[in-house]
């Protein structure tokens, strides 16, 4: 099917290095938790393991809505003229005729998505999907009339349009359907997939509270809760001032940590002979919880010397913002969630963190790919723990409609680079090319399926990656024609 060979895979053999330091230090294990988290988490692991294996094996879930259509673009004098075309349901043909300037692209995968917005508004999307890109190259959201998009499209368009102003031409874009949204039943397989990973994965549980305020972890301390407390129990050893800049970045971080680790050891001469400063941590804790102004610090004192539980619920108060592509805080502050989470055995917490952590779902002011290689995935950490670790990470792969209220979503691109860390990567291979080639499966997921196989592809290393990329094209070959004309242009 496939005469030429596909650019796409070419650039698989090209990837460069990435450091496979820890990015949060060594330990004696390799892993990011200590031996007896691990051993306690095993324990939950187990016992929910145990109870997905007796739930219920008739749940089914539905694909999101999803149908082939053309799309075209235009920017004329004749805008309003042909949106006005549109609403009276012009032909394609005949739109292409009148319309001459008009782009096209024909036969595209186009998926339906409805949701809230961040202001409760409800919201409809439709955008398409093709093997040349992992994001949407075209998409068009609509929050008005909205039932009108629940009607059958076959023959019919959906249009955004834009009026000229003093800045631009008036422009409009549409997807013209050939064939009414459906959503399929997902085959039982990958059913299972996404029961497991929601048996695992506590949708009612996030790893911060709704409530939680957002910060940035590097700035200098201010008079707050803490500062009695702070000011009797730590030496006078000043924090270096606000990072500004990323040119004394390594400096700026050595600073921090030999200023925490002198106020740290001051700290254990002090609770180990005067009992005040128990009063003093108790009392700023009443306030921290009174005025939600707690700091990695503090909490550093409450797990030596108070409670990890209640740090943990400090820390869930608060998210940490990333001011750029190289501030890990984000990264950090999840791992000390993570941590004390998994040292408390408090599993809906423990695995939502670490799932941030390997897809690196956090808020930053920029990111640019070359800070990408340094963040690990911790993929080990969940294979030791007795996780069905392939049908997790695929769970949360696939797309469905029909989702549960929080439902747990990875990041395909970071889930591949974790997948081709896992000590199964010949399962893995196996599963994910007949994922590409079923044709019971949506070609929705059959896409999913595809850039998960390519960024696994991408972060092989150089003695399986031959292999492995042979096993991809076969795999392209597999999927429907009209997919895999797009990605040879």
């Amino acid at each position: 099917m496939v005469k030429q060979t596909l650019t796409i895979i070419l650039l698989l053999t090209t990837v460069a290095g990435f450091s496979q330091a820890n990015e949060f230090g060594n330990s004696d294990s390799s892993l990011i938790y200590s031996d007896s988290a691990i051993q306690k988490l095993k324990h939950i692991t187990d016992s929910l393991n145990l109870r997905f294996r007796v739930c219920d094996l008739n749940k089914t879930y539905q694909s999101a809505p999803q149908a082939k259509a053309n799309y075209i673009s235009f920017e004329d004098s004749t805008a309003e003229n042909a949106y006005n075309d549109i609403l009276n349901n012009i032909s394609f043909s005949d739109f292409l005729i009148k319309y001459k300037t008009a782009k096209v692209e024909n036969e595209l995968l186009v998926v339906k998505s409805s949701y809230r917005k961040s202001n409760n508004q409800e919201q409809v999307a439709f955008y398409s999907m093709d093997l040349s890109d992992r994001y949407p190259r075209h998409s068009l959201y609509f929050t008005k009339q909205l039932s009108q998009y629940n009607l059958p499209l076959k023959g019919k368009w959906v249009v955004e349009y834009s009026p000229k102003n003093k800045y631009s031409s008036a422009s409009l874009q549409a997807f013209y359907f050939t064939d009414n949204l459906n959503r399929q039943t997902l085959p039982p397989v990958y059913g299972r997939m996404i029961q497991y990973s929601e048996c695992l994965i506590d949708t009612s549980a996030q790893m911060v509270y709704p409530s939680a305020q957002t910060s940035q972890r590097w700035q200098p301390l201010k008079k707050t809760s803490t500062s009695a407390f702070l000011s009797y129990v730590t030496p006078p050893v000043k924090y270096p001032p606000q990072l500004d800049t990323m040119s004394n970045r390594e400096d700026f971080l050595q600073q921090w940590e030999s200023a925490k680790i002198r106020r740290q050891q001051y700290a254990d001469s002090m609770f180990a002979h005067d009992p005040r400063c128990m009063k003093l941590l108790k009392q700023a804790l009443k306030k921290v919880q009174k005025h939600n102004d707690s700091d990695d610090e503090f909490e550093d004192y409450l797990v030596r010397y108070y409670n990890a539980k209640t740090a943990l619920n400090l820390k869930r108060s608060r998210i940490v913002r990333g001011f750029c592509s190289m501030d890990e805080s984000p990264r950090l502050h999840a791992l000390n969630i993570a941590q004390l989470a998994a040292e408390t055995t408090s599993w809906e917490i423990f695995l939502k963190a670490h799932l941030d952590i390997m897809n690196d779902r956090f808020i930053r002011n920029s990111d640019g790919s070359y800070a990408w290689g340094a963040r690990q995935t911790y993929i080990r950490e969940l294979e030791v723990l007795n996780i069905n670790v392939l049908d997790l990470l695929l769970g949360i792969s696939l797309r469905i409609d029909d989702k549960t209220p929080n439902h747990y979503y990875g990041n395909v691109s970071r889930l591949g680079r974790a997948l081709s860390e896992t000590g199964s990567t010949e399962a893995f291979e196996t599963q994910v090319q007949q994922m590409m080639a079923d044709s019971t499966l949506d070609d929705y997921n059959r896409i999913i399926a595809f850039f998960l196989f390519h960024d696994y592809v991408y972060h092989l290393n150089k003695e399986k990656k031959e292999k492995a990329t042979q096993k991809l094209k076969a795999a392209i070959n597999t999927l429907p024609t009209y997919l895999v004309t797009k990605i040879n242009g």
